[in-house]
């Protein structure tokens, strides 16, 4: 029998190659629906949408990432990204339905430490978004204990015209390159960087986690500037990408930006993540190889 998986925001970044992935996998029937198909912030169209298709698994992807505009529209912020979320949890509760939500290593914005950030230790996000997603999970996990929430880092994929969605860095560096233009990135800002499709196939997997918060991405001890000049090296084949890429000393140099995470608790669940170096080199792999 089929484990049936709704896969909500499918025409986004993360959510598009999640169905595409699970298309592909025996065992599931899986579902996608747009914001166009059902406004996550209306909670009865979304406890009907539950109700009659009776998922065994929602991948909730849908929300507002664009942490520019939750910035500048907070009221939409709060009704996708808080509400929506909570609206989708209590469907699943009525349905008997495993949520997994797809939170953000923004919840890390204001940490006070340089250690790789662990799900437990306590966060008080200073951006809109950041502190969105931290309510989302909070308001999931008050009516649905079993719910699975995954904090995910900044992703990226290789650019090609038949999927949708932004790129990431990659995309970014790579049109850099295309146009021949310097991009300026901070040395003060430290993050995961994963290769969307490592956190895709890990996502099977996923389906099978107790319920918790779960850092679910690379590890990576580089600053974003040497995190792209590795990638522009790996890209390039040359040493010297200075053509491409400058170091930014300012931004972030009074409060340096700490968004790592350690994924130790993931990792106890058989779940494993290459770190960001060695990420970039499975994604030239997987696409230099068609």
């Amino acid at each position: 029998m089929e484990n049936r998986i709704l896969i909500t925001g499918v025409n986004g970044f993360l959510g598009s190659r999640l169905f595409e992935y699970f298309k592909e996998q025996e065992g599931y029937e899986v579902l996608g629906v747009t914001h166009r198909e059902l406004e996550v912030s209306d909670s009865l169209a979304v406890t009907a949408f539950i109700n009659a298709i009776r998922p065994d698994y929602v991948l909730h992807c849908a929300g507002v990432s664009d942490t520019g505009i939750c910035e500048a529209e907070p009221e939409l912020s709060e009704q996708i990204n808080v509400r929506g979320t909570a609206n989708m949890a209590k469907a699943c509760r009525q349905s008997n339905t495993k949520m997994i939500f797809m939170s953000s290593d923004q919840i890390y914005n204001a940490s006070c430490s340089m250690e790789p950030n662990r799900e437990e230790r306590v966060q008080r996000p200073c951006t809109v978004y950041g502190r969105d997603k931290k309510r989302a999970e909070e308001a999931m996990f008050a009516c649905l204990s079993d719910a699975v929430a995954l904090r995910l880092t900044w992703m990226y994929d290789y650019p090609v015209r038949e999927r949708t969605g932004g790129t990431g860095l990659l995309g970014n560096l790579v049109n850099a390159l295309e146009e021949n233009r310097r991009m300026k990135l901070p040395v003060h800002d430290y993050r995961g960087i994963t290769y969307v499709w490592n956190a895709v196939r890990s996502m099977t997997r996923a389906l099978m986690l107790p319920g918790g918060i779960y850092n679910f991405g690379s590890e990576n001890t580089m600053n974003t500037y040497d995190t792209a000049v590795l990638f522009l090296q790996a890209l390039t084949g040359r040493e010297d990408v200075s053509a491409w890429a400058e170091p930014d000393r300012e931004r972030f140099a009074a409060s340096p930006r700490n968004l790592t995470i350690d994924i130790s608790r993931v990792n106890s669940h058989g779940i494993g993540f290459e770190d960001t170096a060695a990420g970039i080199r499975t994604c030239l792999s997987d696409y230099r190889g068609r």
